[in-house]
């Protein structure tokens, strides 16, 4: 477990200069530990009942998943009106950004790829 205050500090007080992206239910932040380790913080947007689900359930399940093509949980951080996670950084951001954001066109991933990466993050689900 990670204290607010350590990611707080960690993220430069979750600044928009080190804000990764955006999703429904918060803002992730690169950050870099005491220690050097540099990190990624999933910042929860509003505790909702749906929220306070999603991220019970994600820390839950990346709690037991270990597979090259999945993001690795480092952490969180439960505070009465905060909820944190922490994930290993991706310098190279993810799958997502490379099959449909910005980085899409410069992106050599052929359907026999895509396929091979799907298959390796399903079996690392299972």
């Amino acid at each position: 477990m990670f204290t607010y205050k350590e990611l707080h500090t960690a993220t430069n007080g979750f600044s928009d200069d080190n804000k990764l992206g955006e999703g429904g239910f918060g803002s992730v932040y690169w950050g870099k530990t005491s220690d050097g380790l540099q990190i990624a913080v999933k910042k929860l947007k509003a505790m909702t009942s749906k929220a306070e689900m999603e991220f019970a359930v994600e820390v839950e399940v990346l709690g037991r998943v270990r597979h090259k093509n999945l993001l690795g949980l480092r952490g969180y951080c439960v505070g009465t009106d905060q909820r944190l996670i922490v994930y290993d950084y991706m310098p190279n951001l993810s799958l997502l950004s490379h099959l449909h954001g910005h980085f899409a066109g410069d992106v050599q991933l052929d359907w026999k790829k895509r396929m091979k990466i799907a298959i390796g993050s399903a079996e690392g689900i299972l």
